[in-house]
Order: C-alpha cells, then sequence, then structure tokens
C-alpha cells in the first residue's frame, strides 16, 4: 500500500511541538524569578545557617533554568530545519500568504509581488512542503502551483482541505495548465488565476480570498 501523508496528525504534532517551545519559555521566566528571588534571599540574610542553603537552592534554580533554555533551543531549531524559519503571525500584522511553486523564479517573483503589495509571503517547493507549512505557519491563503514533483497541487491542496488543522485556509490554484474547468480544482481551490498572470490580478486574486476567509462566504471562482 503507498504511503499516505497524515497531514492532520503531522499538523497536532507541530501543534504539539510548539505547545513545548511555550512550556519551556514559561519555565524559564519562572525559574528566572526564583533564581531572582533567591538572589535576594542571599543578600538579605548575609552569613547565616540560611545561607548554605540559599546557596544550593540558587545553584539548582540556575541549572534547570539553563535546561529549560537549552530544551527549548533543541526544539525550536529541529522546528526550524524541517520548515525554515517563520515569524511569528501574532505579533505581525500583514497577512500571511504561502506561494508553493517548484520553479525558482516564478516563486520568488510572485512572492515579492505579494510583498511589495503588503502581504506577509512565505514560500515553499513541493506540494509536500506547502502541506507541512501550511500546518506550521497557518497562512490566510496559498498560492499553489498545479504541476510540481513530489505531491502535485491538486492532492497538496486536497490534504490541506482535509486536515482539521488547516481546512479553513484558502487554497488558490496559480497554474499554466491549459484545461483548468475541472471538477477537481472547483472542489479544492476557492480560486485559479491562470498563468502568467499581472502582479495587479496576483494581488487582486489573494484579497478576494483574504475578504472571503473573513466574511466566511466562498469565493466565486473567476477564471483569469
Amino acid at each position: 500500500m503507498a504511503y499516505a501523508f497524515d497531514g492532520s496528525g503531522f499538523g497536532q504534532f507541530l501543534v504539539d511541538a510548539q505547545r513545548l517551545i511555550a512550556g519551556a519559555r514559561d519555565h524559564e521566566r519562572h525559574l528566572a524569578s526564583l533564581v531572582a528571588a533567591l538572589e535576594h534571599e542571599r543578600a538579605r540574610v548575609g552569613a547565616s545557617p540560611i545561607e548554605a542553603a540559599a546557596v544550593g537552592s540558587l545553584a539548582l534554580a540556575d541549572r534547570l533554568r539553563l535546561n529549560a533554555g537549552e530544551h527549548r533551543q533543541l526544539a525550536e531549531t529541529l522546528l526550524t530545519r524541517l520548515i525554515g524559519p517563520v515569524s511569528n503571525g501574532a505579533l505581525s500584522s500583514r497577512i500571511r500568504v504561502l506561494v508553493v511553486d517548484d520553479s525558482d523564479s516564478g516563486r520568488e517573483t510572485t512572492a515579492t509581488v505579494l510583498e511589495e503589495a503588503g502581504f506577509e509571503a512565505i514560500t515553499a517547493t513541493n506540494g509536500l512542503e506547502g502541506v507541512i507549512v501550511t500546518h506550521y505557519a497557518q497562512p490566510l491563503v496559498v498560492l499553489m502551483d498545479v504541476t510540481m514533483p513530489v505531491l502535485d497541487g491538486l492532492e497538496a491542496a486536497r490534504l490541506i482541505q482535509a486536515s482539521a488543522v488547516t481546512r479553513d485556509v484558502n487554497v488558490i490554484a496559480y497554474t499554466a495548465m491549459p484545461d483548468v474547468r475541472d471538477a477537481a480544482f472547483a472542489r479544492w481551490f476557492v480560486d485559479v488565476l491562470q498563468k502568467p498572470a499581472a502582479p495587479d490580478a496576483i494581488v487582486a486574486a489573494v484579497e478576494r480570498s483574504v475578504v472571503a476567509s473573513r466574511t466566511r462566504k466562498p469565493v466565486p471562482t473567476s477564471m483569469l
């Protein structure tokens, strides 16, 4: 039997990994507060029978703080190696759009167009990377090439829509395929943009999808 990528399971793994990182950060902060309190207590009591216990507790708390930091850094490094650096969407005022295309020039050109239009653009080079990055980065919109190695855009869009973690992400097909009036396109993509498209057409397609996402209404498919 062919291997079936478990997008939902992978998405849950990434959610759990991020939860562990957040927990490690909280642990670091708590231990840093404890170290500060012990330092204060040690300075207050000066030379007394309590000082030896305070010194031992201080050393233990500081060692635990360092361990928590090492664990967090390890988890963050593993995630970065897996999907690349992604900025914190919660701290960004820009709308995040993922561009998936196996063409280096096409991918970077499209990403540049979106960045210049005020979006936060991230990229992936094939459908499998697109599924993985969508689960981790949670873009509002994915601009997906269709003919790609490893995993094509149709299957990638199906996996994104099939996962509870990413099913609300709007996926736009961006393709040079001549025949895009297919039931599969209507089922897995909210819109279809024909390559090559002018920069204003790319931006307009993404903006329509953003509006649809925010109003939770279907996007009227336009074969541009």
